[in-house]
């Protein structure tokens, strides 16, 4: 998303639970150049995750968000036609 310079921003929320300092040795050995947080077990949205997933998600889950905050895009698996055709599209509105 280089291309995109600051007018896109990426991040990544691992979902699973686990405790911040194994997720950033995770991310240690990856080309990881964007902010990586924990979703919080106790929010809504962490409880919709485990009841569709048991155990860890072995797949990243993509979501585009628009300038208005609302959710144009969401993919469980990785498709990068379609995540850069949902970030142009947000970015042309």
């Amino acid at each position: 998303m280089k291309k995109y310079g600051d007018k896109v921003e990426v991040i990544a929320i691992n979902a699973n639970g686990d405790a911040m300092d194994g997720v950033q040795r995770f991310v240690s050995h990856l080309p990881v150049t964007y902010p990586v947080g924990l979703e919080d077990p106790s929010t809504k949205t962490y409880s919709a995750l485990t009841r569709n997933y048991k155990g860890s998600n072995p797949f990243p889950v993509d979501v585009v968000i628009g300038k208005d905050g609302i959710i144009t895009y969401i993919a469980r698996e990785y498709d990068p036609h379609g995540i850069i055709a949902a970030v142009e599209a947000a970015l042309a509105k």
